[in-house]
């Protein structure tokens, strides 16, 4: 099945809600910016949540209350290696009369059910999603006549037929910027890259190329732009980013700051690989400035 807009995504979720059976787990797999909370928030609006949706990236897990007082709970792994409790908290929810949908639930493998449902959604060269659905129809919507609603079937389950064909530039709520390109990266079109911000002169390497950019007042407010101007000169996006190399100091307070801040970013928004100078992986980077702070004292 192919979806071509945000707007199917979301009417996509609210078809997939009508009929669904209580309790239900969906999985839901996709690289950032494919499109999961945007499903979701359709999803839960079919469900009749009325609050708004988030990703749950930093909290893990978000609860959403139901009009039949069961919840719709929204769980996402990808910071946890080890889920540790959380494992025992899912297994709760599943067990309860609830909508689970998970995300990146790859550490949590052995505690989801044979009965799930799994949702992959993949980013096409045309700016579309390519949605697979794996499962059994039976264990998830109710014995109704889905075909009479405005849905079509494909493989049991609901297919969107809206005929709208706008291009999706921010599928995943919250999301920052950089998770809009439209196209998987292909061996020949992925960037390795290298930013140095420890010097008066930041450093910025894509692949066999070299930039550099004066160090300024103004470069917290222009590095990230920067970086994305050199990326469309080669005709690259960020999702074509493979990993990133940070020298992580010793150096400028103010650079190693503001360098850190992005490239942490940008690793955990492309859920791609982050290194220090070193070679060293790491899941963020704190910078080594080499001394201690100089941090003014406040002013009376």
């Amino acid at each position: 099945m192919k979806i071509d807009s945000e707007q199917e995504m979301l009417d996509f979720g609210k078809d997939f809600a009508k009929n669904l059976k209580f309790p239900a787990v969906i999985e839901l797999v996709g690289d950032v910016g494919a499109g999961k909370t945007t499903f979701t928030r359709g999803l839960a609006e079919g469900l009749g949540v009325k609050s708004q949706i988030t990703s749950p990236s930093f909290t893990i897990s978000k609860s959403y209350a139901l009009p039949n007082n069961k919840k719709l709970i929204h769980y996402d792994f990808y910071r946890l290696n080890d889920v540790g409790l959380m494992a025992n908290n899912l297994k709760e929810a599943i067990s309860s009369n609830n909508v689970v949908v998970i995300e990146w639930g790859e550490s949590i493998k052995n505690v989801l059910p044979k009965n799930k449902i799994t949702i992959s959604l993949k980013l096409q060269n045309d700016g579309g999603r390519r949605i697979i659905i794996e499962g059994n129809r039976n264990s998830v919507f109710r014995d109704t006549d889905i075909k009479n609603s405005r849905s079509s079937v494909s493989r049991g389950l609901p297919e969107v037929t809206t005929a709208r064909r706008r291009r999706i530039v921010a599928s995943d709520e919250g999301a920052s910027p950089v998770t809009t390109g439209a196209s998987d990266p292909s061996p020949e079109n992925t960037v390795r890259l290298f930013l140095d911000t420890s010097t008066p002169e930041t450093v910025l390497r894509l692949n066999d190329k070299e930039y550099k950019y004066p160090f300024a007042s103004d470069l917290a407010e222009k590095l990230l732009k920067f970086i994305k101007d050199k990326l469309d000169e080669n005709n690259y996006t960020w999702q074509d980013i493979t990993e990133i190399t940070f020298m992580s100091g010793p150096g400028s307070f103010t650079g190693l700051r503001i360098g850190a801040s992005i490239v942490n970013t940008l690793a955990h928004e492309l859920r791609i690989p982050l290194y220090d100078h070193k070679g060293q992986k790491h899941d963020q980077i704190i910078p080594d400035y080499g001394r201690a702070a100089n941090i003014s004292k406040p002013v009376k």
